[in-house]
């Protein structure tokens, strides 16, 4: 709070680019969010094996929890976007 006040006054907004970035990060959250639903869905449509069939064929379980740890959610996302896996 101090840090915020201190930078309001001095013109500065030291938290700027921390909310810019949770406010991608939230857009790409978002987006993951989307495909998870579409997984849920095949999952109540054709049961659990079919949709851990699709979802390892999609975003295999390896490569997600790599991107994850190296780039986070707005990695995930653009992944998904690059295989065309999002709207």
């Amino acid at each position: 709070m101090v840090v915020m006040m201190l930078g309001f006054t001095c013109g500065i907004t030291p938290l700027a680019g921390a909310a810019d970035s949770a406010a991608d990060t939230n857009t790409c959250r978002a987006e993951v969010l989307k495909f998870e639903e579409t997984v849920a869905f095949v999952r109540q449509a054709q049961g659990n094996a079919a949709a851990s069939a699709m979802r390892e064929k999609l975003l295999p379980a390896k490569v997600e929890s790599d991107i994850l740890f190296s780039k986070g959610y707005c990695g995930i996302a653009r992944y998904l976007r690059e295989k065309k896996l999002t709207r």
